[in-house]
């Protein structure tokens, strides 16, 4: 907190924090330490997108900048944001986080065209990512818009909980016409380590074919449905792992067919609002699925070369 508080004292700003639920007494910490910041005590834990569309509905700002609680900000990041954001009006925009070893965790992420994300640049050197540019999706982590287009995009879906609102916040903003950028002179420290548990796995993938299911136009899904299989016998056979995770597979299933009516009319929403074509959403989409940051090693590289021409073909062409 001091990090933040110190960050911001230069810029006109306002510090919102939200506890999900908490019972660790922060309030009473916050109230003797930083009296200035205004806390927010949510009544349920409605998770990543709830407790962050709960701050989004006080904020006052211009912008609003979305931070992890896991995550330290580097001196003048904030002003980096800040100016770029100025410069770039209509932009979302996501700094360079790092692990705290130094090596990059994201600039920004990247989707199979199949929903699989990934972390863009992850483990590789920061020096690798120096300019702003435009990125396909937004990390949560750390994301900063103007207030007024968080709000038109209809902030987090709070049905996904945790895991992959970002992706589907990016979707729909570029659906509506937005830039996605990623400012590398911004930089974070981000305490998170890449690791998997079937909760974990559920939430990815229910939230993975959620996402296509809202985002995505019938003809799209519709040409998807082969390579969609495809990742499908994928995801099973990693969840082959134990039984924990073919669980985990069966409830992602279940969960979807009894929210069927929802998502369709989610779907319909989100159509009627969109600006730009499913093409141009999957334009930078990646070919490969992601098994280096899954499997890692020589594993990782020999399925990437065997599958690799598969998931080409499979690719449809908008």
């Amino acid at each position: 907190m001091p990090t933040l508080t110190e960050a911001a004292s230069r810029l006109a700003h306002e510090v919102i924090i939200v506890d999900n639920y908490g019972q660790d007494n922060l309030a009473d910490w916050l109230k003797t330490d930083y009296p200035t910041i205004r806390f927010m005590a949510n009544p349920t834990n409605s998770g990543y997108s709830g407790g962050n569309n709960l701050g989004l509905a006080h904020a006052t700002g211009i912008w609003t900048l979305l931070l992890n609680p896991d995550t330290e900000l580097i001196p003048d990041s904030l002003e980096r944001l800040v100016e770029t954001a100025r410069q770039y009006p209509n932009a979302f925009i996501t700094p360079k986080l790092l692990n705290p070893d130094g090596t990059i965790n994201t600039c920004g992420n990247q989707m199979q065209y199949t929903g699989v994300t990934t972390c863009r640049g992850l483990n590789e050197p920061a020096s690798n990512y120096t300019v702003v540019e435009e990125v396909p999706l937004l990390s949560g982590a750390a994301l900063m818009a103007p207030t007024k287009a968080l709000r038109e995009v209809g902030g987090f879906e709070e049905c996904y909980f945790m895991y992959f609102e970002d992706t589907d916040l990016s979707l729909r903003a570029r659906l509506a016409g937005y830039t996605l950028l990623c400012e590398p002179r911004a930089v974070l420290i981000h305490y998170y380590r890449l690791g998997m548990s079937p909760t974990k796995f559920y939430y990815l993938e229910r939230n993975r074919l959620l996402t296509f299911l809202r985002v995505f136009s019938s003809l799209t899904l519709r040409r998807l449905i082969p390579a969609l299989i495809l990742t499908e016998l994928l995801m099973w056979g990693f969840s082959l792992r134990g039984l924990a995770y073919v669980r985990a597979r069966c409830k992602t299933y279940r969960w979807l067919w009894q929210n069927r009516v929802i998502i369709q009319q989610q779907h319909q929403h989100i159509q009627q609002q969109r600006r730009v074509s499913d093409r141009q959403l999957l334009r930078n989409s990646l070919i490969d699925m992601p098994f280096d940051q899954l499997v890692g090693g020589r594993l990782g590289n020999s399925l990437n070369a065997l599958l690799r021409p598969i998931c080409q073909w499979m690719r449809p062409r908008l």
